[in-house]
């Protein structure tokens, strides 16, 4: 297969990067991270040795060297795919999240014992942020 690296716009996978950063800064540090906590069992004191085990640097920097790499990998496949819309973006997103993410993290779910809404919360933001680096992508080409 030939992977259209040529044919990706670095701006576009950038932003689309930071995109998905701040939407699960957005998702879980301010619409759903008390629930998303509850739902895993955490009591604040847990949170608190949770986040000195893992300084906000390496948190924050691991989440977004993460997302740039997803950002560019999934601008690759929209290259070479030639998505040339926000609409084929978008779809192509969805796919990415029915046929891996979703899928992926059902399975690990099921090897695990946290409640089920941390599954459909944790695969809804998956959901959101693929959509919007496919739009992102999609309409910067």
């Amino acid at each position: 297969m030939n992977i259209a690296w040529d044919q990706i716009n670095i701006w576009a996978a950038l932003v689309a990067g930071l995109a998905a950063m701040v939407i699960g800064m957005v998702w879980y540090g301010g619409i759903f991270g008390k629930l998303w906590a509850r739902l895993n069992g955490y009591s604040d004191e847990k949170l608190k040795q949770m986040q000195a085990a893992r300084p906000p640097i390496m948190f924050l920097g691991g989440m977004l060297v993460s997302y740039l790499v997803l950002a560019f990998v999934f601008a690759a496949l929209a290259a070479t795919l030639h998505v040339q819309s926000p609409r084929d973006g978008i779809f192509l997103g969805v796919m990415l999240w029915v046929g891996m993410a979703a899928t992926i993290g059902f399975t690990a779910h099921l090897a695990s014992d946290k409640h089920i809404g941390v599954y459909v919360l944790d695969s809804s933001f998956q959901l959101v942020f693929l959509i919007a680096m496919g739009a992102i992508l999609g309409l910067w080409r």
